[in-house]
C-alpha cells in the first residue's frame, strides 16, 4: 500500500485501485478490510493519510520520495550532457544511482507491481548507460570497460551496453575484442531470439572494421539535443494512459510510432511530455521536439541543425530534409515528439528508417498512419480525478462544504484537465467566490468560454486548435449544433441542422466523434454534445454564420423534430386523434427513415432533448406550443407530470409573450387534463375555462370539442350527472363534427358513465357499442381498455361482478402492453373493488395496493387515496388476513 500510494503521482488512490495493485483480479474476500487495516498501521508508524471520497492521499513531497529525487537528478544530468558539462552530469548520475538498493520494488509480486518494477529498472539502466556515456566524452574508456563488461553478462540482449563495450575497447586498442563482442551478442540474438542486430551496432562494427577516425573522438555524437519543455505539473488520473505510452515507447523492437489522441482540452500535451521525460534516458542521443507544425521542411530543418548538420549542409526540399533525416538518425537513438498534428503529411517525413529511434504524436484525431502506429486515448478524467485537480485551488474545506456544486463544476468542465486547471487557479486567487456561485455562471453556454479563463490561461485556443483541425462541414456542423445549443444530436437533426441528406450527416457526425466534438451514446444513433463545447460551437457561429443562416438551421431542426413527434403520437393514438395541431412548420430531410417502433419509447427515451428543444424554441411561439404538446400521449398516460408542467409553462410565456391566443388555449387545455389526473379539481376548473373561453372566440370546433370532454369528465367527478351529460353530448358532436373518431369515443365512454349512473342501462350500453365501434376502426387500444373497463362496471354495478372480471382483466392486459399508468391503476383499483364483492379479499388487497403504488409513484392522488380507502376498509372488515395484508403494506 505504501508502495502504491509513494508511487501515484497524486500520492492519492481509491480503495479499488489499492486492491487491485495488491491483490490483481484475484482479491480476497476480506482485500477491503486489510486495506482499511493498512492504513491505520501505516498511521501508527507515523505516516500521515488522509481519507476523502473514499480515496486516501499520502502526505509526502518528491523531493522525500527516493524514486522521483533520482529522476529529478537523473533529468539534471541530461541537460548538463547536452549542454556538454560531461563531468558534471557523470557525478549527477553516480548521485542519482547510489540512491538505490536493490531492484524496485523487491518482493512485491501482483501484477501492477511486477509491471511498475519494469519501468523503474529500466530508468535505472538508462541511467547507468547515460552515466557511461559521460565517461566516455571523458575519455575514461578504459575505466569503465570491466563494468561494462559486467553489464553485458548480465544483460546479453541489450544491445546499448554491447556498443558501448565496443565503443571503449576500440579506444584502448583493442579492436578485436570489441569485433568478438558484437559477434558474441549476434549469436545470442540468433539462438534466443531468431533476430540480427540492429542496423546501427552493425554500422558500428563495420566503423570498427574500417578504422574509422570519427570513433576515436570522446564524444561519438556530434550534438545531443534536450529539446523537450519542462515536465508538467501533477497529472491526476493519467497512471494508465502513461504506463502505455511508456511501454509502447521503451519496450518494441522496431521503430515505435505512438499517436496520442484525445479531446482538445484533455491533456494531451502534459501526459506526452511527462512520458517523453520518463523514457528519455533510452534515447540518450537526444530528444527532439516540434508543435509547430505548419512547415514540416522547415521542422526538418531545425533538428537537422540539432544533430549537428551544418546549414550549408541541409539541402532543399522537404523530401531531401526528410532522407538526411534518416540517414543522421540511423545509427542514434533519438525520441521525436511532434505536438499538435492535425494529418498524416506532418509525421510521414520525421519517421526513422532503422529502429532505435520513436516517434511521440498528440493530435486531436486518430491517423490514417503505417498499421504499426500504437494509439493511446486520453479521455476525460473520471470523478475522483477529476475532484483531485480542482482541490488543488478550491481546497478540500470548500469541496466538503459545497459536494454538490463541486461535482456540477466538474460535469461542466467536461472533465477536461485543462479547464479544471483554470477553474481551480481561479477558486485559490478568489477565495470568497463559492462553488455554487462559480457553476451556476459555467451552466450559461453564453458564459462558459468567459469563464474558463483566468491568469493568462484559457480552454478557447485548446478548442480552437481542435476545430481547426476539422474539414469545413464537420465545422460547419459543429457551430450550427452549438448554436442551437440542444445536447442531444441524432442524424436527423444534424441533418437539419446543415440541410444536407441523413447518410452525409451521419458522416459529419462520425467525423466529430472521431475529434471528440460528440460523444456517440450506446444506442449507436444518437450522439451528445457537451454544454463546453455547444458554448464554443455557438461562440464560433456567431463569429463565422450568417444570422439568417443560422434562424434557418434551427427552424429546419425543430420542423425535423415536430415531424418526429407527430409520427410517435400518430403510433400511439392512430394520426392527429386527441391532439390539437398548429401551424408550425415540418421539415424532413432527405434519405429520413420512415418510422419505426412504439411512440410512447420514443418519448421516453428523447423526454430530456425534447424538454430542452421547448427552451429553445422560446422565441417561436407556434412551434414552442406545438412542441410542448407533442408528449401529450405520454403524459396522459400517468407519466411525468414535472416535465409536462415544466414545458407548459416555458410555452405559456412564450404564447402570452407573442399574443398567441390560440397557443394559450391549447395549453391551458392540457394543464387541466395534467389538473384532472393529478386531482386538482381546483386548478381543472380554472385551466378549462379559459381555453374553453378561447376556443369559443377563436371559432375552434375541435379545440372546443376536446376541452368539453374534460369538462364532462370534471362534472362527473363533481357527482354533477346532469350538466356532465349535456356536456359530454356537446363534446362528442363537435368530436365527431372534427372527424377525431378517437375523441369522440372518448366522450361517449364518459356519457355512458353518467347514463349507467342514473339508471340508463340500455342508453349507456349504446353508448359504449358506438364508442368501440370508433376505437376499433381507429385503432386506439388505449380507448378500447377504458370501453372495456366501462362495460365491466356496468357488469359489477349490474350484480353480477363475475361477469366484470374477465373484461377488467383483458382491459388490464391492454394498459400494461401500450404502458398506460393511468389506465392501469383506474383497471387495478375497480379490479381490486370487484373482487372484494366475489368474495376473494386475499386478491383484492394485492391489486388495490398495486394500484395504489403505480398511482402514488405518478403523482395521481385522487386513485391512489380511493385505492388507500378500498383496503382499508377490508382491514376494518377483517375481510383480508394478516398475511395479505402485511404483503400489502409492504
Amino acid at each position: 500500500m505504501l508502495a502504491h500510494l509513494l508511487l501515484s503521482p497524486t500520492r492519492s488512490a481509491s480503495v479499488d485501485s489499492l486492491i487491485d495493485a495488491i491483490y490483481g483480479d484475484t482479491p480476497t474476500k476480506s482485500a477491503r478490510n486489510q486495506v482499511h487495516r493498512g492504513v491505520g498501521e501505516l498511521r501508527r508508524s507515523g505516516v500521515t493519510i488522509d481519507v476523502h471520497d473514499n480515496v486516501y492521499r499520502l502526505e509526502a513531497t518528491e523531493d522525500s520520495i527516493d524514486a522521483f529525487v533520482f529522476m529529478r537528478l537523473y533529468d539534471q544530468a541530461c541537460l548538463l550532457a547536452g549542454d556538454r558539462d560531461h563531468a558534471q552530469a557523470a557525478k549527477t548520475l553516480d548521485a542519482a544511482l547510489k540512491l538505490w538498493r536493490g531492484s524496485a520494488l523487491s518482493g512485491l509480486d501482483s501484477e501492477s507491481f511486477v509491471a511498475e518494477a519494469a519501468v523503474w529498472n529500466e530508468r535505472r539502466l538508462a541511467a547507468v548507460e547515460a552515466r557511461v556515456d559521460a565517461d566516455l566524452a571523458l575519455g575514461r574508456h578504459r575505466e569503465v570497460i570491466a563494468e561494462l563488461q559486467q553489464l553485458a553478462d548480465q544483460h546479453p540482449l541489450k544491445e546499448r551496453f554491447c556498443a558501448q563495450l565496443m565503443i571503449a575497447l576500440y579506444r584502448s586498442q583493442r579492436g578485436s575484442e570489441a569485433l568478438r563482442a558484437f559477434t558474441d551478442l549476434e549469436e545470442r540474438l540468433r539462438e534466443e531470439l531468431g533476430t540480427d542486430p540492429s542496423p546501427a551496432l552493425r554500422d558500428l562494427r563495420l566503423r570498427i572494421l574500417r578504422q574509422d577516425f570519427a570513433l576515436e573522438q570522446t564524444h561519438l555524437a556530434a550534438d545531443v539535443p534536450r529539446q523537450l519543455p519542462a515536465r508538467p505539473g501533477m497529472l491526476a488520473g493519467r497512471d494508465g494512459e502513461l504506463r502505455e505510452i511508456v511501454a509502447e515507447l521503451a519496450e518494441r523492437a522496431t521503430s515505435p510510432l505512438v499517436v496520442v489522441t484525445g479531446s482538445g482540452g484533455a491533456g494531451k500535451t502534459a501526459v506526452s511530455l511527462e512520458a517523453a521525460h520518463r523514457v528519455a534516458g533510452h534515447f540518450p542521443d537526444g530528444q527532439l521536439f516540434a508543435d509547430d507544425l505548419d512547415d514540416p521542411g522547415e521542422v526538418l530543418a531545425g533538428f537537422l541543425g540539432a544533430l549537428g548538420v551544418a546549414a550549408e549542409e541541409i539541402p532543399e526540399g522537404a523530401g531531401a530534409r526528410a532522407a538526411l533525416l534518416r540517414s543522421v538518425l540511423a545509427v542514434r537513438r533519438v525520441l521525436i515528439v511532434l505536438d499538435g498534428v492535425t494529418g498524416p503529411g506532418q509525421v510521414l517525413p520525421f519517421l526513422p528508417g532503422h529502429a532505435g529511434c520513436a516517434v511521440l504524436v498528440t493530435s486531436v484525431s486518430p491517423l490514417a498512419l503505417p498499421r504499426d502506429a500504437a494509439t493511446v486515448t486520453v479521455p476525460a478524467l473520471d470523478g475522483p480525478a477529476a475532484r483531485t485537480l480542482l482541490a488543488t485551488g478550491a481546497g478540500r474545506r470548500r469541496m466538503q462544504a459545497e459536494p454538490a456544486a463541486a461535482n456540477r463544476i466538474v460535469e461542466l468542465c467536461a472533465g477536461l484537465p485543462v479547464a479544471l486547471e483554470i477553474v481551480a487557479a481561479k477558486l485559490a486567487a478568489r477565495p470568497h467566490l463559492s462553488l455554487e456561485r462559480l457553476a451556476e455562471r459555467l451552466s450559461d453556454p453564453a458564459r462558459i468560454l468567459g469563464e474558463l479563463r483566468h491568469g493568462g490561461r484559457s480552454i478557447a485556443p485548446a478548442l480552437l486548435n481542435a476545430y481547426q483541425t476539422l474539414p469545413a462541414g464537420p465545422r460547419s456542423l459543429i457551430r450550427r449544433i452549438g448554436f442551437h445549443g440542444v445536447s442531444g444530436v441524432s442524424a436527423e437533426t444534424a441533418a437539419a441542422l446543415a440541410d444536407v441528406p441523413v447518410d452525409t450527416a451521419e458522416e459529419l457526425l462520425e467525423e466529430l466523434a472521431e475529434t471528440h466534438f460528440v460523444t456517440p451514446l450506446s444506442d449507436g444513433r444518437r450522439y451528445h454534445c457537451h454544454e463546453l463545447l455547444l458554448g464554443f460551437g455557438a461562440a464560433r457561429a456567431r463569429l463565422e454564420d450568417g444570422e439568417q443562416d443560422l434562424a434557418a438551421a434551427v427552424e429546419r431542426a425543430l420542423g425535423g423534430w415536430l415531424t418526429l413527434t407527430d409520427a410517435a403520437h400518430a403510433s400511439m393514438r392512430g394520426k392527429d386523434n386527441s391532439i390539437p395541431r398548429g401551424t408550425a412548420p415540418r421539415y424532413r430531410p432527405a434519405g429520413a427513415r420512415d418510422w419505426t417502433g412504439p411512440g410512447s419509447a420514443w418519448f421516453e427515451e428523447h423526454l430530456r432533448t425534447h424538454l430542452a428543444l421547448v427552451r429553445r424554441a422560446a422565441a417561436a411561439s407556434e412551434t414552442c406550443w406545438e412542441l410542448a404538446i407533442a408528449p401529450l400521449a405520454l403524459f396522459e398516460a400517468g407519466a411525468h407530470f414535472d416535465v409536462w408542467l415544466e414545458s407548459h409553462q416555458i410555452a405559456l410565456a412564450s404564447v402570452r409573450n407573442a399574443g398567441n391566443l390560440r397557443g394559450q388555449a391549447v395549453l391551458m387545455y392540457s394543464l387541466g387534463y395534467r389538473s384532472l389526473l393529478v386531482g386538482d379539481y381546483i386548478g381543472a376548473a380554472y385551466h378549462l375555462e379559459e381555453a374553453l373561453a378561447i376556443f369559443q372566440r377563436l371559432g375552434d370546433e375541435y379545440g372546443r370539442g376536446l376541452t368539453l370532454r374534460l369538462v364532462g369528465d370534471l362534472d362527473r367527478i363533481n357527482q354533477a350527472p346532469t350538466t356532465a351529460r349535456k356536456v359530454y353530448v356537446e363534446a362528442a358532436a363537435a368530436l365527431n363534427r372534427s372527424g377525431d373518431a378517437i375523441a369522440e369515443a372518448d366522450a361517449l365512454v364518459g356519457l355512458a358513465m353518467v347514463l349507467h349512473s342514473t339508471g340508463e342501462g340500455a342508453a349507456s350500453q349504446d353508448c359504449l357499442d358506438r364508442a368501440l365501434g370508433l376505437c376499433r376502426e381507429a385503432g386506439s387500444l388505449r380507448s378500447e381498455a377504458r370501453i372495456r373497463r366501462a362495460v365491466a362496471m356496468h357488469a359489477a354495478r349490474a350484480g353480477t361482478p363475475e361477469k366484470a372480471c374477465p373484461e377488467l382483466m383483458e382491459a388490464l392486459e391492454i394498459a400494461i402492453h401500450i404502458g398506460d399508468r393511468v389506465v392501469q391503476s383506474d383497471i387495478l383499483l375497480d379490479l381490486g373493488t370487484t373482487r372484494i364483492l366475489l368474495g376473494d379479499p386475499k386478491a383484492a388487497y394485492d391489486d388495490l395496493a398495486t394500484a395504489e403504488e403505480i398511482a402514488r409513484v405518478s403523482g395521481m392522488a385522487r386513485t391512489a387515496s380511493r385505492a388507500k380507502l378500498a383496503r382499508a376498509f377490508i382491514s376494518v372488515n377483517g375481510l383480508a388476513t394478516q398475511k395479505s395484508i402485511a404483503a400489502g403494506s409492504a
